[in-house]
């Protein structure tokens, strides 16, 4: 699933091919990113800057700001 997700499969594709639905891909994918972050915290592993995500945290950004 991670592999086909960074070859730029869809979800629907990558459920088809693995013979599962969109929505538990869509999970793996989560549960996935949980725990690879989760080691990164721990810092068992270390996520080149590169491949971090951006996520817009509401701290950072509160409803109706610009």
């Amino acid at each position: 699933m991670v592999r086909l997700t960074f070859e730029g499969y869809s979800d629907g594709k990558i459920a088809d091919r693995l013979k599962s639905t969109p929505g538990a891909v869509r999970n793996r994918r989560t549960r996935f990113r949980t725990f690879v972050y989760q080691a990164a915290r721990e810092h068992r592993i270390r996520i080149p800057e590169q491949l971090h995500t951006s996520v817009r945290s509401s701290r950072h950004n509160p409803r109706g700001a610009k």
